[in-house]
């Protein structure tokens, strides 16, 4: 069963308020954000470099329990 096509117009769902071009620190057009964005030519290698290091240290602890398991079990 094939059903007609129905065509709608494309518009707009929301735009900024007016004020919102006058606004040069702290957000974007709908006001300030909840945190301090990072620059956009930033770089966030040390966030990477610190999520991978507490990573590796839990799967570190969690390989030395598995083990201290092991052989305390059998």
């Amino acid at each position: 069963m094939k059903f007609p096509h129905e065509k709608r117009d494309a518009r707009a769902v929301v735009k900024p308020p007016p004020e919102a071009s006058q606004r040069v620190d702290g957000g974007g057009p709908w006001g300030p954000t909840q945190f301090d964005l990072p620059e956009r030519s930033g770089s966030n290698s040390q966030a990477i470099l610190i999520v991978a290091l507490v990573g590796v240290v839990v799967l570190l602890v969690i390989a030395g329990l598995w083990t201290l398991a092991y052989f305390k079990f059998t």
